[in-house]
């Protein structure tokens, strides 16, 4: 096999998956951050993807689908590439989603599916064309499938970790994308002049490509920085920065500056209200706080509000993001961000469970000032689990607080049940729990009995004693808005809720109601969709669904006294094999994002290792076995090994689950995380050259029937990402996902066992 076909191969999965990471940034950031969206964008990914594979194994049966065919779809996916880019800045101004708006669900798969058609598309139809080169190359060669499979992954693999390793520190997405399109170009013209009789004719074509691609490398400043402000229409771009962490904007507008993380909403400064609310009320609970600890939102003025209590000796701020610092001191005024110079306060730039989970001291008063659970990142800040941590770090009398949207008259019944959650989540872990209504629902816990107050008047007594210089929490605006009445009647309001369950790391109940709220908000179906998405509901229906599959597979023994050929039952297998892979991979991001909490970091590395095992799979099980018979039974084995691998990653999660992760334990159990992702990818990486060598025999086309394979393993995807990350995860967590996911390889093993092929000793 030529060189340069190797090279062309490898780079198929190289621009893909650097691809991939880059779109999955990129509208992160205009999706508010949601890991929703990364279920929602690989599913748009892999349907393209699929249909392109299905297209491009039609195209490989004609004449011109040649080597120069090739290679001029391979240069045209750079450019379709960086067009991509600009087309997901500019996106929010097309959709007409304002600047820093939650973009709703319907939204989110309109994007996605529009902005990923043409490059996973065009990607697609190079894997079929690629598979059609390699077999007319080696003909009757079954293994030319896998091969290209291997050769794909394998250039995933390594773009998947250079871009972790190495891009994503240096480099914009403007100048990634344009360095990719440069490396397609070159391999492009190679293979055109390699396989063309007249090169010269298609000099004019490349010179064109080339001269657009040197232009965005060379403009590549001014160009990201304009499509930056396509994302900010109606405000003044300041500055956009990406870090590992996430993407940071600062934005302009009636002289407010706002800082946004990875397209949500953090603070804006001048906005006295918001500071003095977000303190004050927790720490005039507490009758002379000493020690605080301040998770999220010092860089606003809430350091410097709570630095006025004269018994604060000190407070522990403790921000993820450092830059998020920085960039704070750049561009606040000095009065703001004086607070963080104070030698009473003391910044920790790491993780704020991390944090609690490793520190020993104790603390007065507990703040939690970050924005809602819109996202799992910040689900785990909500739950149980992290309430005991703060209920373990706070002292005799300790405070705990946090806050949530809500109404100050009527509450709808998904925002009711929403509060009610977070109220039994909290009243799980605190003894005492008080919440104060209006707008901003506020929640007050701590560890013991008589601690907290509800009489408003004796917030104001503290607020004279300590001389509190306050425009907001005043007491004629306190005696009104915590009125004995208001608060009796927005707990009636809250305590008639139809909800019983608790908010958790591994049922993200709090998450899943903030993105129904928000989707239901403009599509109404959606809430009554998932009215009937009950645990019950889902339950049964796998169950009815393995009923049927388990019937009809006897049933067709029955009738049929010589087994038939398995076509249809591998096929089906092929699908579950994809869509459980992509479950896996989805559900491996989730559970890192709860447990670690830096996801926008390490998706890159947890795609990469993914992609590696699946070289490694297709390439040994493109030689091995070679007995046709024995590749039934190891393509069977390993469907078995998929439905267990399921359970013993839910055994892994369960293990993990409120266990250390600081020092030592930190590291094992991230990495742990990465090794499961190479695990999951090499078993879902067998099937595709199992497969295809089970239905090549032969005069069959290559093109054809790699094509329809690799169509419908990516269609499996392509429903796993829809299940899983839009179904199954908000509506039952992820332990019983995993429960699910193997008894769906339950259906697509048993088929194939009751049906069993007559033997056959046929070797390649």
């Amino acid at each position: 096999m030529k060189p340069t076909l190797v090279l062309a191969f490898v780079l198929i999965g190289f621009a893909a998956t650097v691809g991939q990471i880059l779109v999955l940034r990129e509208l992160l950031t205009v999706f508010s951050g949601s890991e929703l969206a990364v279920a929602v964008i690989l599913a748009a990914w892999l349907f393209w993807t699929a249909l392109g594979g299905l297209l491009g194994g039609k195209i490989s049966q004609y004449r011109f689908a040649n080597q120069s065919l090739f290679g001029y779809l391979q240069s045209f996916g750079g450019l379709i590439l960086t067009a991509t880019i600009f087309f997901i800045r500019i996106a929010r101004l097309l959709f007409h989603v304002g600047a820093g708006e939650l973009v709703t669900l319907g939204q989110m798969l309109a994007i996605s599916f529009l902005t990923l058609a043409p490059f996973c598309l065009l990607s697609g139809s190079l894997f079929s064309l690629a598979c059609s080169l390699l077999a007319a190359l080696i003909p009757h060669w079954t293994r030319s499938p896998g091969l290209v499979y291997f050769l794909e992954g394998l250039g995933a693999g390594i773009g998947g970790l250079l871009f972790t390793l190495l891009l994503i520190h240096h480099f914009n997405a403007i100048q990634i994308t344009a360095a990719i399109s440069l490396l397609l170009c070159i391999s492009g013209l190679v293979l055109t002049l390699q396989g063309s009789r007249r090169p010269w004719l298609h000099a004019p074509v490349f010179v064109i490509f080339f001269l657009t691609f040197l232009v965005v490398q060379q403009q590549n400043t001014r160009l990201n920085e304009i499509s930056r402000q396509w994302q900010w229409s109606g405000f003044h771009l300041i500055t956009s920065e990406e870090t590992i962490f996430g993407h940071i904007a600062v934005v302009e507008k009636d002289n407010q500056l706002s800082f946004f993380e990875t397209g949500l909403w953090n603070f804006a400064v001048p906005d006295q209200l918001s500071a003095e609310e977000a303190v004050h009320y927790a720490v005039l609970q507490h009758p002379a706080p000493k020690a605080i600890l301040l998770i999220g939102g010092g860089v606003s003025e809430s350091l410097g509000q709570l630095l006025q209590h004269p018994s604060v000796l000190q407070v522990d701020y403790v921000e993820l993001d450092p830059r998020l610092i920085e960039l704070g001191k750049s561009h606040l005024p000095m009065q703001v961000t004086a607070a963080l110079e104070s030698p009473r306060v003391v910044v920790h730039n790491q993780d704020g469970r991390r944090y609690l989970a490793k520190t020993s001291k104790l603390y007065d008063v507990i703040l939690l000032n970050l924005p809602e659970p819109y996202t799992a990142q910040i689900n785990r800040f909500y739950t149980e689990e992290f309430f005991r941590l703060a209920a373990r770090r706070m002292g005799a009398g300790g405070v705990f607080f946090f806050s949530a949207t809500a109404s100050e008259t009527a509450l709808g019944p998904i925002r009711a049940k929403y509060l009610k959650l977070l109220h039994r989540t909290a009243l799980s872990v605190f003894a005492e729990v008080v919440i104060f209504p209006g707008q901003t629902a506020r929640f007050f816990c701590s560890n013991s009995r008589g601690t907290l107050t509800t009489r408003p008047e004796t917030l104001v007594e503290r607020i004279q004693q300590r001389h509190l210089q306050l425009l907001y929490v005043q007491d004629h605006f306190m005696l009104w808005d915590l009125s004995p009445l208001r608060q009796k009647t927005f707990m009636a309001m809250i305590d008639q809720a139809a909800e019983a369950g608790v908010n958790g790391d591994l049922n993200l109940k709090a998450y899943s109601y903030n993105l129904l709220m928000l989707s239901s908000q403009y599509y109404q179906a959606i809430g009554t969709i998932f009215a009937y998405l009950s645990k019950g509901t889902i339950w049964i229906t796998i169950l009815i669904f393995l009923a049927i599959v388990v019937l009809l597979s006897f049933r067709q023994r029955l009738n049929s006294q010589v087994p038939q050929s398995p076509t249809i039952r591998v096929l089906y297998g092929v699908a579950t094999f994809g869509l459980t892979g992509i479950s896996l991979e989805i559900l491996i991001v989730f559970a890192f994002q709860v447990f670690f909490g830096y996801l926008y970091y390490k998706i890159g590395l947890l795609l990469a290792l993914f992609m590696v095992g699946l070289a490694g799979g297709s390439l040994i099980f493109s030689y091995y076995p070679k007995n046709r018979a024995k590749r039934l039974k190891t393509f069977i084995t390993f469907q078995i090994i998929l439905a267990c691998f399921c359970l013993a990653l839910a055994l892994v999660v369960i293990h993990f689950h409120n266990r250390p992760t600081s020092g030592y334990y930190n590291f094992f159990y991230r990495e742990t995380f990465s090794f499961l992702s190479l695990l999951a990818g090499f078993i879902g990486g067998t099937h595709f050259p199992l497969a295809n060598r089970l239905f090549l025999r032969g005069q069959t086309p290559v093109g054809p029937v790699a094509g329809l394979i690799y169509g419908v393993d990516l269609l499996g995807s392509f429903l796993g990402c829809i299940m899983v990350g839009l179904v199954f995860i908000p509506s039952v967590g992820i332990l019983q996902t995993l429960l699910i996911l193997a008894l769906l390889n339950f259906t697509a093993i048993l088929p194939l066992i009751i049906c069993w092929p007559a033997q056959t000793t046929t070797r390649d």
